[in-house]
């Protein structure tokens, strides 16, 4: 899922809401005043002041946290929201993966034995985000995704 965001206020809403519908935000380009250029930034932080947005945070290709002030931005080009496994900032995709598996695997481990509706869903959605490929080989997803309506025909 890659959506087209409209302005910095959905940025923030986005990022207030990282917990409940994964994500993040990645930019092709984003342009300081300075001409500097990034791309594929990924924005992590924006800070309001009652409800002026004052200072925007984002991580570079290099792994370079970067806050600037609003003032300092200059082109923000392109910014969609992505699933972690669809990012092409692979610095922050592999920080980020590596963040949300640690997560899911303590999540599997205080829910073992349990079919809990809600960790359920906080896992499937862990799962989308970074992709069944990153989990498979660290998770035994059969806690998450039984298997119990299989039948064999012999």
């Amino acid at each position: 899922m890659v959506n087209q965001i409209n302005g910095l206020k959905d940025i923030y809403k986005l990022l207030v809401n990282e917990r409940k519908i994964g994500g993040a935000i990645e930019a092709e380009s984003l342009r300081l005043r300075t001409g500097e250029v990034y791309k594929h930034a990924v924005i992590t932080h924006v800070d309001l002041l009652g409800s002026a947005i004052y200072s925007l945070g984002f991580v570079t290709e290099d792994q370079e946290n970067m806050i600037i002030n609003i003032s300092e931005l200059s082109l923000l080009q392109k910014p969609k929201f992505k699933r972690i496994c669809e990012m092409n900032n692979q610095a922050y995709k592999l920080v980020k993966t590596k963040e949300k598996l640690k997560y899911l695997k303590r999540l599997c481990d205080i829910n073992l034995g349990s079919s809990n509706v809600i960790f359920l869903e906080e896992a499937k959605l862990i799962i989308e985000d970074i992709g069944f490929a990153a989990v498979s080989s660290e998770i035994d997803t059969n806690l998450i995704f039984p298997k119990d309506n299989v039948y064999s025909i012999a």
